[in-house]
């Protein structure tokens, strides 16, 4: 009957390695949930989400990037799925405003492009040149 152990022990590493990095953040989600009233439950679920998806996948790419240790990332990541369901609406915002404002630009940004170069541009006329 113990033969079974360590086959089930097999399996579950895999999922248990894919689980483990979730936890501070599921965690997190919770604790920033807990602070909302009047939620629904589609409200819910999306804060789990987006506070699992960014505590998860962003914050040890941060970690990675700035060198932190697993203790670290994982305290920054319960913290970012804290709040992420808060700051999302204005990142959302600031990322619909900086892509409003590059198709703004993008004329200048074509005409740019299509300069030949080695071409100096044409100096502005002064007043009596008409």
């Amino acid at each position: 009957m113990a033969g079974w152990k360590p086959a089930l022990i097999e399996m579950l590493s895999p999922v248990w390695a894919w689980v483990q990095p979730l936890i501070p953040a599921a965690m997190g989600a919770a604790v920033g949930q807990a602070w909302e009233r009047g939620l629904g439950l589609r409200d819910r679920l999306i804060q789990w989400t987006v506070g699992v998806v960014f505590a998860a996948y962003v914050v040890p790419g941060f970690g990675h990037v700035l060198h932190w240790g697993q203790p670290v990332t994982n305290a920054v990541g319960f913290v970012v799925a804290t709040i992420a369901f808060k700051a999302v609406g204005r990142w959302r915002e600031a990322a619909i405003e900086g892509g409003a404002g590059a198709f703004r630009s993008l004329p200048e940004i074509v005409r740019s492009w299509l300069r030949r170069p080695g071409v100096v541009p044409e100096p502005p006329k002064t007043e009596g040149e008409g």
